[in-house]
């Protein structure tokens, strides 16, 4: 009992104090940076972090797939080396005697680097855990402390701001090495499920993040050095995380989706942006406010649903960590670009700014709830006609048929002979079910749960068809890997494939 608390403790302090030093690189540009205006520190150092971020996902990603990095293998320490090496230099301006810009520029590589690598640790690290309310926990607490330590660093003195960093990211590189001590990393699946609705989930979740991203980047940009750059400069970033934090503590224990969150976040931004162009000057920084809240929130739930997915649809999590960073980097890099543009096409044409801002910003907003939309009206659509797919084919040759009595005759027989299909198949798995378990010795409790996982059932539909909690089918399924000897879900289902094809045999 101590040794979990000590590891649940350990994934708190340890992930909060890695998001708290990510928070200060960020917003100082790992401590180059003496006054930042807004919540983009500054434009030279951010393009290449945002490169680096970008690029380090993509190879994260590729290396999943290509199978040469399974989960657990992802090293910290080459990460924490580049973001402490980043706030010495930047701090300490070692690079003064190169060109302007060079220390930008090494930075901002080492921070986007150095921020994907230890994001994506850290959540594989969660995603591995048997208890998911415990992950649940170690990552709200995490946001906690990181909300409790960026103000405080924030207010210290330069030596402080670029040294409590470096101590933090450090210190948390040693709680999560001593939290991977003994864990068991199982191996998950590479590819995103074949499942239309799944997909089209994942889809969904991922461009809502991606639109605020963008949309922060265009408000922004659009506005430095205009008369309008108070909507972003009067923006004191630990405020708005304050907030958001105490949000996410609130709802996070309902385990919300981010297309929820995003529902609820959107009508409060479009109303805010719509009011742009007539109140703009009036507004002041409650605009930039409203939106780095939604983001905040947004960004801080899908932290927990990238746990979530990848134990509920066996994902690997460096493949969804990598698609999230990866992405947000891609998005918050258009929006500065769109931003740019905006800017210099006020200044050209007189056009006014805050309503080409108002636009830009609300299109991809509404657009991806649009197509929200869309996806779950289909969805709905394809559950209703989803128990009349299997007899498609079965009316149409029905059809073809003399009289509606042949037509209704041979439906019946098409019907019987499925469900004698599907219980000779339901017969050949329960055979393998029993040959596993009178090999290795498993519990009654344990048998069932292997019958549904020969099946391809979820630990959630087990656990909601059994009437039990979802950790207590997790702890079944790990010692049914242990008593057979599998990692893997997969893995499982061929072993049973293979019993029960022996006993036919036999």
């Amino acid at each position: 009992m101590a040794h979990g608390l000590a590891k649940t403790l350990a994934g708190i302090f340890g992930f909060g104090f890695c998001k708290a030093a990510l928070g200060v690189a960020y917003l100082t540009a790992m401590g180059s940076v003496i006054s930042s205006v807004g919540f983009i520190s500054e434009l030279s150092f951010m393009v290449p972090m945002l490169v680096a971020s970008f690029a380090t996902a993509s190879l994260i990603v590729l290396a999943v797939r290509k199978c040469r990095l399974p989960p657990g293998s992802l090293g910290q320490y080459p990460a924490t080396v580049a973001l402490s090496l980043g706030f010495l230099t930047g701090g300490m301006n070692l690079l003064s005697v190169f060109p302007n810009g060079a220390t930008a520029l090494l930075c901002g590589l080492l921070c986007g680097f150095s921020s994907t690598v230890l994001n994506a640790v850290w959540l594989d690290a969660f995603s591995a855990e048997r208890d998911a309310a415990s992950s649940a926990i170690q990552i709200i607490g995490g946001l906690v402390v990181q909300c409790s330590l960026i103000p405080l660093v924030a207010a210290a003195d330069h030596f402080w701001s670029c040294g409590a960093p470096i101590a933090a990211v450090c210190l948390s590189a040693l709680l999560l090495s001593y939290k991977r001590q003994g864990m068991e990393f199982p191996e998950r699946r590479i590819r995103v499920p074949r499942d239309l609705p799944e997909r089209r989930d994942l889809t969904l979740a991922y461009l809502c993040v991606f639109a605020l991203v963008g949309v922060v980047g265009i408000l922004h940009t659009a506005v430095l050095g205009s008369r309008s750059e108070h909507l972003v400069g009067d923006v004191n970033m630990w405020v708005p995380l304050v907030i958001a934090t105490f949000i996410t503590l609130l709802i996070a224990l309902r385990r919300p989706h981010p297309t929820s969150v995003y529902r609820v976040c959107l009508p409060l931004l479009l109303v805010v942006l719509s009011l742009l162009p007539f109140f703009g000057d009036a507004l002041g920084g409650f605009v930039g406010l409203v939106v780095i809240v939604c983001y905040d929130v947004c960004g801080m739930v899908f932290l927990l649903y990238i746990v979530d997915c990848s134990r509920r649809l066996d994902l690997s999590a460096y493949l969804l960590a990598g698609a999230y960073l990866g992405g947000s980097a891609l998005s918050l890099l258009a929006g500065l670009g769109i931003g740019s543009v905006l800017r210099a096409l006020s200044v050209d044409y007189g056009l006014s700014l805050l309503t080409l801002l108002a636009f830009a910003a609300i299109y991809p907003l509404a657009g991806v709830f649009m197509f929200g939309l869309r996806k779950i009206q289909r969805r709905s659509m394809t559950d209703a006609d989803e128990s009349a797919r299997s007899g498609v084919d079965v009316r149409e040759d029905a059809s073809k048929c003399e009289s509606k009595h042949e037509a209704n005759a041979f439906t019946q027989g098409s019907a019987e002979e499925i469900q004698n299909e599907l219980r000779v198949i339901d017969d050949i798995l329960e055979s393998g079910v029993e040959v596993i378990a009178g090999e290795n010795g498993l519990t009654r409790r344990e048998r069932e749960i292997l019958g549904y996982l020969a099946r391809g059932r979820s630990a959630r539909y087990i656990a909601e068809d059994l009437v039990i909690s979802e950790n207590t089918v997790w702890a079944h399924v790990k010692r049914i890997y242990a008593k057979t000897g599998v990692h893997t879900k997969q893995e499982l289902m061929s072993s049973v494939e293979q019993a029960a094809l022996r006993k036919r045999q036999q």
